[in-house]
């Protein structure tokens, strides 16, 4: 008798003969690949047999010029750590502490007081002895007893520096030097026998030309990158006072700075400063100070903790078409325009005046602002330069004797000078075009007061009341408000000429 099949005997008979069927539809389905893909195999299994390895020979070269660099250079790359005191941590708050001028594309490295990140404590690195990691940098050995080349902004305001070797090994480090005004320090550990790299030529660097960078970006030592050199010379990036940068595609990221910037024959050709970056990361567009730069700092502050520069008295300024024509100037006129100018000082002796135009510095032309700060500051002290000015429709050569920067005396200098104008009780500024119109003021004269504390010592002036001069001296911006004052003496009289909508007068003050 036939018995009705059971439902789940059906269903098990259904899956023995589904499973047979389906695979062998899927396999028949995989085993004709598409006519394309059958014309790649073919042409792929006939390149394979072609390949002739001559064709690639050069690159392979150049690959092993990579490989030899980065294994030479290593033992003389380092991290460094730089620790701070858990308070001071505190006291700096959670700004990011970027520096005073800087243009917001560009991102500092880790380092103290530059583009550091937010530092709640939980984000805190426990250091020893109370101390807190505050940044990370890098580090190249430039000397086999020890001596080290980095960036200022990574070595600034630390308590202490941990410096760590290729193998790990840590050292506590000792700052020989900073140089703030081309980003560079010197520091020293207490060891010998140590792989140095040398110092390139950063003349005879050239666009084109294959740079490698060698650091520890977000902390990864010895991270290793390539590209090129993208320009040279790259200057007023308002980075440093001195700018004048190698630029490279190579990738650089926060960590890398202090690092080395390498020729192929791995020599040093700059040191990694900063990047241009929106989002504080790689974007292709990076700065290095030249090796021959670094060199003659690294040299100055080894012998004797300081740099020497030039200096002649002279703060100058950018120009532009639209400040040549505020001042009546041809609009392509190059050079640095004269805002003030120190009494005493060489520029003053040799008769500069407020409003002259750099040109010409012992027969370079002189382009910009920085330009001309870095040709004085590169001059040495006692020298005599030829300085060619613009002013009044031609050009005047002037002979100056340089004399020696003073970074004490101008910092002194310039924090007397803020110390004045809070004891004048009077806070200034532009004076607005519609209202040095209705004073018939040239664009750019004088300074207007904007606020009078209860503590000012100056009778007689009203807040919109222009200043004209301190003591025969232009006065034609803030700058030269405070710096006008810095420049007189203990004891001296204070002459004010000030102009309002009545009249132009003199206000002393003895």
């Amino acid at each position: 008798m036939n018995r009705p099949m059971s439902t789940w005997k059906l269903l098990a008979l259904m899956a023995m003969v589904a499973g047979p069927v389906g695979y062998w539809m899927f396999s028949q389905s995989s085993v004709n690949p598409s006519q394309a893909y059958a014309q790649q195999a073919a042409e792929a299994t006939q390149a394979r047999t072609q390949l002739d390895p001559e064709l690639v020979v050069h690159a392979e070269q150049l690959s092993k010029a990579f490989r030899e660099v980065a294994k030479s250079v290593k033992p003389s790359v380092v991290s460094i750590k730089s620790l701070v005191e858990r308070r001071s941590v505190a006291q700096r708050g959670n700004g990011r502490g970027l520096p005073q001028g800087l243009p917001p594309e560009f991102e500092r490295f880790f380092g103290p007081g530059f583009g550091l990140p937010d530092m709640e404590p939980e984000q805190e690195i426990a250091g020893p002895d109370g101390m807190v990691q505050l940044g990370l940098g890098s580090g190249v050995i430039v000397r086999q007893d020890g001596y080290i080349l980095t960036n200022n902004h990574v070595v600034a305001n630390a308590a202490e520096l941990e410096v760590y070797l290729s193998d790990d090994t840590k050292y506590v480090a000792k700052v020989i030097g900073t140089d703030p005004r081309t980003d560079l320090a010197v520091l020293k550990i207490d060891a010998v026998g140590l792989i140095a790299t040398p110092m390139g030529d950063s003349s005879k660097v050239e666009v084109g030309d294959w740079a490698i960078a060698i650091g520890s970006p977000f902390g990864l030592a010895q991270t290793v990158t390539a590209g090129i050199i993208s320009a040279t010379k790259r200057t007023d990036q308002g980075i440093t006072p001195y700018d004048d940068f190698i630029q490279t595609d190579a990738a650089i990221n926060p960590g890398n700075s202090g690092g080395p910037l390498l020729n192929l024959r791995g020599e040093i050709i700059g040191i990694n400063t900063a990047i241009a970056s929106r989002g504080g990361g790689y974007n292709g567009v990076c700065f290095a100070v030249p090796s021959n730069t670094a060199s003659r700092v690294l040299g100055d502050l080894i012998a004797n903790g300081s740099v020497s520069r030039g200096f002649i008295g002279v703060r100058p300024a950018a120009m532009s078409p639209e400040l040549a024509k505020q001042l009546s100037l041809p609009t392509d006129l190059k050079g640095a325009l004269v805002e003030s100018v120190t009494k005493g000082m060489p520029a003053d002796k040799a008769g500069i005046q407020v409003k002259d135009v750099i040109v010409e510095i012992d027969g370079v032309a002189i382009k910009s602002d920085s330009a001309m700060r870095r040709a004085i500051g590169e001059t040495k002290p006692g020298k005599s330069v030829n300085v060619k000015i613009y002013r009044d429709g031609k050009t005047i050569d002037v002979p100056v004797t340089v004399a020696a920067l003073d970074e004490k005396a101008l910092a002194s200098n310039e924090r007397q000078s803020l110390e004045r104008a809070q004891k004048l009780g009077l806070a200034v500024d532009e004076v607005p075009p519609s209202i040095a119109k209705s004073l018939q003021l040239e664009a750019g004269e004088g300074v207007i007061i904007t606020e009078i504390s209860r503590r000012s010592r100056i009778p007689g002036v009203k807040v919109g009341d222009v200043i004209l001069s301190i003591n025969g001296t232009p006065v034609n911006s803030v700058e030269d408000f405070v710096q006008s004052l810095g420049e007189i003496r203990a004891g001296e009289a204070l002459s004010l000429v000030i102009r309002d909508e009545n009249s132009e007068r003199m206000v002393t003050i003895r």
